[in-house]
């Protein structure tokens, strides 16, 4: 076998060296990084060669090591924890070896007799008490410190770590200007992994709903993470107001926020506790997310708790689905005479369903690929069908809501003539992208197409001060500063959260 294809299968340890004696024999460069190496294990060492480096003097004119300026002599290893033979004498290292194993002391030959040692000693980088150590096996030392130095950049990058949010929504852009920047299905992940190879971006989420989309991580501060991240997004194309970037504590207090409900369409709305839990799961599965979203999501979580039990009670208890039902007992005289059609079998799917047969309608619900299971009582007043039988159904519907995630438009243009063009027909679109092609309303003129955003404008909050309620909030948050302190400490110096 050559050389270089030689190696050892090893057995990785720490040793604890400090105030144990440990020596080198011999005082060139490579023995100088293992005294060096020695030292800052805290260990005794003594070194013994004829001739020094001048560093290695100097650092036994300071006390630092014990240095014999003389030949070794076997009695040399007595007492002492390891030996690294370090001479550029192939068999002197070769006598160094035999001493140590006559007294059962772990040596280290740092030259071509390494197969025959005790022990090597890997690459290794210590930052603020961790220890970061690569082993080829003695295949390849090179190719060991590439790696370390690799290694050693990113705990550098890591030691200075915090929380980053980047992100835009419905009080940013508008929906027919925010629906780009949306991540759904494959280009949710593709983006995901993306970042994921970007160095200074260690852990995160991507929070994707009807309003917003969010990347929420763990960041180093170098001013060219944000750029590389805002380029993937395509923020670097628009203005620095259609879109938010958090940092630190006001990215603590901005998720605190969103979980609670507060930033959502519907101030208050439920739904963001499930899609957050969604989001980080999606994280889990693609290796996005490990211990440290794992600390602020749910505290994030945690606090939303208090901050709803102040809001709740000066909030409407709305979701997006009230919001749609309501607009739609607005519009029409009696709702209860009307054929709604429910395109989604999702959690809003269901929850429009419910509503719409409390508000007394005749229902129709469509599902796509997972057939929902209905109840005994619902099956009375619900009629099922699938996707494939849209528009057979469409004749006899006067209200359409969809809420799919699905990345296409579910209604389009060539829908518009299948609807009864004697009734005055109205769609409502919640989802995100879009389900309903806007230009369809064009085909049909009594055709009316509702989506968030106009929805968004219909709403009135005139009974909700939301001022005054982030400022309750915002008091809430601060009690909590000591959370985020500790999160934090646990990011940049790996103390647990306690």
């Amino acid at each position: 076998m050559k050389k270089n294809e030689y190696h050892k299968i090893v057995f990785p340890v720490c040793l604890l060296a400090e105030n144990r004696h440990c020596l080198v024999v011999g005082a060139g460069k490579v023995a100088l990084r293992k005294i060096r190496s020695l030292i800052d294990a805290k260990a005794n060492v003594t070194v013994v060669a004829p001739e020094s480096e001048d560093e290695i003097k100097k650092l036994s004119s300071e006390g630092t090591i014990n240095l014999h300026e003389r030949e070794f002599v076997s009695s040399d290893v007595e007492k002492m924890f390891v030996v690294f033979a370090a001479t550029n004498d192939r068999g002197a290292n070769r006598k160094i070896l035999a001493s140590c194993n006559l007294k059962k002391i772990l040596c280290c030959c740092v030259d071509g007799n390494w197969p025959d040692s005790d022990f090597v000693s890997p690459a290794t980088f210590r930052e603020s008490g961790l220890t970061i150590s690569v082993s080829s096996g003695g295949k390849s030392c090179r190719r060991s410190r590439l790696i370390k130095e690799t290694l050693a950049k990113h705990i550098e990058m890591a030691s200075n770590v915090d929380m980053l949010i980047l992100g835009t929504s419905h009080n940013y852009l508008s929906l027919d200007k925010r629906e780009i920047f949306h991540l759904n299905g494959d280009k949710l992940i593709e983006t995901g992994k993306m970042i994921a190879n970007l160095s200074g971006v260690h852990e995160f989420i991507l929070l994707n709903t009807c309003n917003r989309m969010e990347l929420i991580a763990i960041v180093s501060p170098a001013p060219e993470v944000s750029n590389l991240l805002k380029r993937i997004f395509g923020f670097d194309k628009i203005s620095d107001t259609c879109y938010y970037e958090k940092r630190g504590f006001d990215a603590f207090r901005h998720l605190a926020t969103v979980t609670s409900g507060l930033r959502s369409q519907v101030p208050g709305e439920h739904h963001i506790v499930a899609q957050v839990k969604e989001a980080l799961n999606q994280a889990n599965e693609q290796n996005w997310a490990d211990g440290m979203m794992h600390d602020w999501i749910p505290s994030a979580l945690h606090l939303s708790k208090d901050i709803r039990k102040v809001t709740t009670p000066i909030l409407h208890d709305f979701e997006i689905e009230d919001l749609g039902i309501d607009y739609l007992k607005a519009e029409c005289q009696n709702l209860s005479d009307k054929t709604v059609m429910i395109i989604g079998a999702g959690t809003v799917g269901k929850g429009l369903v419910r509503r719409a047969i409390e508000a007394g309608c005749n229902c129709y619900w469509c599902y796509h690929s997972n057939r929902p299971e209905m109840s005994s009582e619902w099956q009375k007043k619900v009629r099922l069908f699938s996707l494939n039988e849209l528009r057979e159904r469409l004749p006899s519907t006067e209200i359409v809501i969809c809420a799919t995630s699905s990345t296409r438009y579910i209604l389009h243009k060539g829908h518009a003539p299948f609807f009864d063009q004697e009734k005055e027909i109205i769609i409502i679109d919640l989802s995100i992208p879009r389900n309903v092609e806007p230009e369809i309303h064009n085909v049909m003129p009594g055709l009316k197409v509702v989506d968030l955003d106009d929805l968004k404008h219909w709403y009135r909050k005139e009974a909700v001060d939301m001022t005054e309620v982030f400022k309750l909030t915002d008091t809430i948050i601060s009690k909590h500063k000591k959370r985020y302190d500790k999160i934090i400490n646990s990011f940049q110096n790996g103390n647990e959260i306690k």
